[in-house]
């Protein structure tokens, strides 16, 4: 039979003091914060995926306060009912929003003997000569520097 957890205070969670090892607190329900060596303490939550024990990570303390813990501990538990997994859902909004950022473009600079700017990435090259070169430097500097790519 499962240990039962007394629910944590605020109070009790600032007095937690790290050890040489890290342990760990429960709060509940699979509610539990961890705290490292370091002193750094971290919202888990613990539950079954297929069979075996899964945690996920909720945030960290101070930044995660012990009710935030719970409300999302408790949208994690929502999410299972339903038959979400909370770690494919996060990993999934993840990549909806790296995939919606702005891709940025390696590329290098560099000038030749004619005072021409040189520029290339890992496919192309391009060489300005001279006069494209002060024509662009006109155009950066009166171009405002919140510019984004689409």
């Amino acid at each position: 039979m499962p240990k039962l957890a007394t629910p944590l205070t605020e109070a009790q969670i600032s007095e937690l003091k790290p050890r040489a090892k890290r342990y760990k607190i429960g709060d509940g329900h699979g509610l539990c914060l961890l705290i490292e060596p370091t002193g750094i303490k971290r919202w888990h939550m613990v539950y079954k995926r297929q069979g075996t024990e899964t945690s996920l990570r909720l945030g960290t303390y101070p930044e995660i306060l012990l009710s935030e813990a719970r409300l999302r501990h408790t949208e994690a538990q929502l999410l299972i009912a339903d038959g979400i997994d909370p770690s494919e859902k996060r990993r999934e909004q993840r990549q909806q929003e790296q995939s919606s950022r702005p891709k940025f473009r390696r590329f290098r600079l560099s000038t030749n003997e004619q005072g021409g700017l040189v520029i290339e990435n890992h496919i192309n090259r391009m060489t300005l000569g001279p006069a494209q070169v002060k024509a662009l430097t006109a155009f950066l500097i009166a171009t405002p520097v919140d510019i984004v790519e689409k």
